[in-house]
């Protein structure tokens, strides 16, 4: 394969005696879409935990693969995020003190935090920085069409609102692999739709992204491949439409008898 690609190999996740990911792999490719599905506590949360480091793997081999480079995954949450890894979790994690370009801005804090919290937010003889940063969330939301929300309260915003914010505070980040863990839970379709869209946007932004969904047609409208799990372990792989219309999703995920 060419291009930017995290290789995730023989990923497995131990808790105590219970193994929750069960030698997994997957390859997460710039432009595409991963669609992870699987019953509740098959795994999927703990994929995308461990892939970000949130919770250390058992065993795996991981590599970021940008052309002819690769590197090797450290544990750290932080030097992951560094290289462009980034996630959003299933309840959406913004600062509700701070306005909506402000928690984007958020997405440029790295390395020196310190000296980034002041550039973000107007620190004392930082204020060309704080207007770069200002700029490039408020291009960010302008680009997801939420430009009218830049000063707002956090509060004020409705659930899909605050999902694409999120979405809007990883591009400003640099990611490069974006894992979306349950993005659509909660929303109106009117918000579904809305949503679906920007993360089909990702495509042509050479974002490499994971999409963990239980609402099956949104998988199948977004998906290039489809890696179904069940009790911790791959169950089948394909393209979306042959997955999600397999006996063995059909059986194991919908709870269906196959004739």
């Amino acid at each position: 394969m060419s291009g930017l690609r995290l290789s995730v190999r023989d990923l497995t996740v131990a808790f105590g005696g219970v193994v929750a990911v069960d030698r997994l792999n997957l390859d997460i490719v710039a432009g595409d879409v991963l669609g992870l599905i699987g019953p509740n506590g098959a795994g999927k949360s703990t994929v995308i935990n461990a892939i970000t480091g949130f919770v250390p793997a058992t065993y795996t081999e991981m590599a970021l693969h940008d052309g002819d480079q690769v590197i090797a995954l450290a544990s750290s949450p932080r030097q992951r995020s560094r290289l462009g890894i980034i996630r959003t979790f299933q309840t959406p994690r913004l600062i509700p003190e701070l306005t909506v370009w402000q928690n984007v801005a958020m997405g440029t804090i790295a390395g020196d935090v310190r000296r980034r919290w002041f550039e973000a937010f107007g620190g004392p003889g930082l204020a060309r920085g704080a207007r770069r940063r200002h700029d490039r969330a408020v291009a960010a939301l302008t680009s997801l069409g939420l430009e009218e929300l830049a000063h707002s309260e956090t509060g004020e915003l409705s659930l899909g609102e605050q999902r694409l914010v999120e979405i809007a505070r990883a591009m400003v980040s640099g990611a490069r692999v974006l894992l979306l863990d349950e993005p659509f839970a909660g929303l109106s379709s009117v918000e579904q739709e809305r949503l679906a869209v920007e993360i089909g946007k990702l495509k042509g932004a050479a974002i490499a992204t994971l999409l963990v969904e239980h609402n099956l047609e949104l998988v199948r409208a977004l998906a290039d491949t489809v890696v179904a799990m069940d009790q911790g372990a791959e169950l089948i792989r394909g393209d979306a439409a042959s997955v999600l219309d397999s006996r063995e999703v059909r059986a194991t995920y919908l709870g269906e008898v196959a004739a």
